[in-house]
């Protein structure tokens, strides 16, 4: 590789830089747009610096959705694409300059003599179905948080309107206590109603679960409720209840879609590890083979030991460093907390951290870095995940 190419990723213009072996530099600071004509007319100026796709690899940041229109242009144009860590580049900045010196022109060469100077922490970008994966992955995860954040909002208002409520469905927001939400709101309302029609909603919503025996029991709380009428409540409430049945529909859309692209993945054998985190994870992780060991996939995962330590001092308590993923920390998370139930080995190794007076978070952050050592494994090998004691 004669020739490194650094771009700097923005959403409408990006910035390019090209370094020689021996760090001259052939180009700076040639600014392009994110389109078709952009990407063309950078083709054409590194040609004339004779940065060819044989002899030259290019390198940019991890930042996002940004630049994979110019990845896949460049990779269809016989380039190889490295990424790396924003956190990384923006202390190799300041290493290779005193000058408080950053603009696009200045960041796109610092990648390129990131590069240059083979650091391996430069690694090729991942395929476009694990980027397409991630994107679905991050957008249930968004659409489980607006789901919470409704609820949260709706049991505000059910708390003034008809606190009774609460309690008398095992799911408040469920398709029974959906129906009579929706339709009534209040206890006002509900004990106005006539019972034939509160029994036919709650009847039909749970399939036959619920009966006049159960309604007369509803009827008689909203009756004896001391919750406060509030016309525009119930509207909202409505409202919010509306939008907690739209977004589950549409969580349980691309739980199914997530399903189908993991065909037959050995992730989901790893214990605690279902569709939805299953498909997170491989989002996140993209090609296994970017982590040369276990612990490079921990430290990408945020869940890795920070350490304070200078001189004679040593900090007694190590914080998780939370410089990773934040998403895969989350699915992570979710699968160790599950599967410290149900797997016997990670099962007994998180009670033997809380013998040792760990706390619950404290345990369940030691089983996602077992978690991870399996995951690792079983991506690396290509082979399901047997429990050693099967």
């Amino acid at each position: 590789m004669r020739c490194c190419i650094g771009i700097d990723l923005a959403k409408n213009r990006h910035s390019a830089a090209v370094v020689r072996e021996g760090g001259e530099r052939l180009l700076a600071g040639f600014a392009f747009r994110n389109d078709g004509e952009g990407f063309a007319s950078l083709l054409a100026r590194l040609s004339e610096v004779g940065a060819t796709c044989a002899e030259s690899a290019v390198c940019l940041e991890a930042t996002g959705h940004y630049g994979r229109n110019l990845v896949a242009f460049l990779e269809a144009h016989g380039y190889e694409v490295f990424e790396v860590n924003p956190l990384l580049t923006a202390n190799w900045r300041k290493a290779i300059s005193v000058r408080k010196v950053k603009n696009d022109a200045v960041d796109a060469e610092a990648l390129a003599l990131w590069l240059l100077a083979g650091n391996p922490a430069a690694r090729r970008r991942s395929e476009s179905e694990a980027d397409d994966m991630r994107s679905l992955a991050r957008s249930r995860y968004s659409l489980s948080h607006i789901v919470g954040d409704s609820k949260r909002k709706a049991h505000a208002i059910v708390d003034v309107v008809f606190p009774e409520f609460h309690g008398f469905f095992s799911d408040d927001f469920g398709k029974a206590g959906s129906a009579v939400l929706s339709r009534w709101g209040s206890a006002a309302n509900v004990a106005a109603a006539r019972v034939d029609s509160v029994e036919r909603a709650i009847r039909e919503a749970s399939g036959g679960r619920f009966g006049r025996a159960d309604t007369e029991r509803l009827k008689s709380l909203a009756r004896s409720s001391v919750g406060q009428h509030s016309a525009p409540l119930v509207f909202q409430l409505r409202q919010l209840v509306a939008q907690i049945g739209f977004t589950k529909g549409q969580m349980a859309e691309l739980d199914a879609e997530l399903e189908r692209m993991l065909a037959d993945s050995p992730i989901k054998t790893v214990p605690g590890v279902g569709p939805v985190c299953g498909a997170g994870i491989l989002g996140e992780i993209g090609d296994i083979g970017r982590f040369g060991s276990a612990s490079k996939l921990v430290a990408f995962a945020g869940c890795d030991p920070s350490v304070f330590e200078s001189g004679e001092y040593e900090g007694s308590r190590a914080h998780l460093s939370k410089r990773g993923s934040p998403y895969l920390r989350w699915y992570l998370w979710l699968a160790a907390d599950r599967a410290r139930r149900f797997d016997p080995v990670l099962r007994d190794y998180y009670l033997k951290k809380r013998s040792e007076g760990k706390c619950h978070k404290v345990a369940v952050s030691a089983v996602v870095r077992k978690l991870c050592s399996i995951i690792f494994a079983v991506l690396r090998d290509g082979k399901p995940y047997v429990c050693p004691r099967a």
